[in-house]
């Protein structure tokens, strides 16, 4: 009697363990988004979309910047910067570095919000100091030209060589130019 308790116990517990990596790699937001994110990478955004919009439904923050990024663009969806605004700060709020950096760029720009550069420097400091090049660049950039901040050369230096370390073009770009003209 014992012994059938064991492997009927045994027997449920490889059942939940099967239904749980299932669910990780079909149902899951991760597995929404990576699904969707090969329709994205194949320009496919019909496709992506609905996927991007399920896993971001359910918190998963890269699919919240994707679906930003798309509503930014008009990928596969009318172009609205005020949807895209909402979806990267849904992702920067869960601290994603590129939800933060898009966030900062849209409050550099003006665009879904109002131009404010405290707040542009606020979101791409923090990713910044996650080490993402292209907000490292662009902090770079606010430095350099002082957007709300003033003008300092040599900040805008150490951030272009952090982001032209990892091979960020446009920071080497940047970098070069800086440099010959000071």
């Amino acid at each position: 009697m014992k012994k059938s308790y064991i492997i009927g116990a045994v027997i449920l517990l490889v059942v939940i363990g099967v239904s749980f990596v299932v669910y990780e790699y079909e149902y899951s937001p991760k597995a929404k988004y990576q699904k969707g994110l090969s329709y994205y990478k194949d320009k496919n955004y019909q496709k992506a979309l609905p996927l991007f919009e399920e896993a971001a439904k359910q918190g998963y923050a890269p699919a919240e910047e994707k679906l930003g990024y798309m509503y930014l663009n008009g990928w596969g969806i009318p172009q609205d910067s005020n949807k895209a605004v909402y979806w990267f700060k849904k992702s920067a709020e869960q601290g994603d570095a590129e939800g933060e950096t898009y966030l900062g760029l849209m409050y550099q720009a003006g665009l879904g919000v109002p131009q404010d550069y405290s707040k542009a420097l606020y979101w791409l400091k923090k990713a910044a100091e996650q080490g993402y090049a292209k907000a490292e660049n662009n902090l770079g950039n606010m430095y350099a030209n002082g957007l709300g901040v003033p003008q300092d050369y040599n900040k805008a230096v150490y951030w272009y060589k952090k982001a032209a370390e990892q091979g960020y073009a446009p920071a080497k770009a940047n970098l070069e130019r800086l440099e010959s003209e000071h």
